[in-house]
């Protein structure tokens, strides 16, 4: 019962802090996949007086993906009803060039500005319509979900660290007796040590292996797939043998760095 309690006491801080992690992972995953959705099907409408192609464009804008025309006649369509064909023809002359353009990358608010003044400075382009307002909404919308889990995340990561090495102290104190003997005989640190590195390393595996579990049994709630589909994220976000192996080495440096802490400042004591 002892045990079980010694090993519960160091996982709680470590799911918290692997959790956070994993969150962090998680939204990050589906944030970086509705921006490509985002991106394929955001586009800025260019007024030009002549035709220009994609080379051009991409020459200015790196972050071009490709160039469409726009047929102007379904706008055109609207005025048949109260002007003559005659008046139709002459309006149609005059008409500049509509185009399209899409980007490889859903830009954030400093290179959208950048991107349409770089659009406006090419001598044949009249007018460049951004939708920067609708933009950046969306924008400001995902990096507000970015920064409040980052904020969270940090400062669950920074009390499960304060507790896991204050567990590792109480351990240490539970083995003080033992580590007196060890020190006497003339043992090296990781030698004498070999409880503490021992208890960190077994607890980060099961933390890991459990919040892998949790992720596992996530994706498989109907209620979590509705509301991915809702969010048109098709791409699943989930990569358990990766994220596997990531939690479990981060809780290992994490956990024997605790332990070196809890050494150190013993020795300096």
């Amino acid at each position: 019962m002892n045990t079980l309690k010694r090993h519960f006491s160091l996982i709680i801080p470590l799911f918290a802090l692997l959790f956070s992690l994993e969150s962090i992972v998680l939204v990050n995953r589906a944030i970086s996949i509705k921006e490509n959705k985002l991106s394929q099907s955001y586009s800025i409408l260019l007024a030009t007086q002549e035709k220009i192609n994609f080379d051009l464009i991409v020459k200015n804008v790196k972050e071009a993906k490709n160039l469409t025309l726009i047929n102007p006649d379904f706008l055109l369509e609207r005025l048949k009803q109260n002007m003559t064909e005659a008046n139709i023809s002459n309006i149609k002359k005059d008409l500049p060039y509509f185009y399209s353009l899409k980007l490889s990358v859903f830009p954030d608010q400093k290179q959208l500005k950048l991107i349409t003044k770089t659009l406006l400075k090419i001598p044949s382009v009249l007018k460049v319509e951004s939708f920067s307002k609708t933009h950046n909404q969306v924008y400001r919308l995902l990096f507000l979900i970015k920064f409040n889990i980052w904020i969270f995340a940090s400062l669950i990561t920074i009390l499960s660290v304060l507790l896991i090495i204050r567990q590792i102290q109480i351990w240490r104190f539970e083995h003080s007796k033992r580590m007196e003997i060890m020190s006497f005989l003339g043992a090296p640190i990781w030698i004498k040590n070999g409880n503490l590195f021992q208890l960190a390393i077994i607890d980060s595996i099961i933390t890991s292996f459990i919040i892998t579990l949790g992720t596992f049994y996530l994706s498989l709630q109907s209620s979590f797939k509705e509301m991915i589909e809702a969010l048109e994220i098709q791409e699943s976000i989930f990569r358990f043998g990766n994220d596997f192996l990531m939690l479990l080495l981060i809780s290992i440096i994490i956990s024997v760095f605790s332990v070196f802490v809890v050494i150190v400042s013993q020795r300096r004591a």
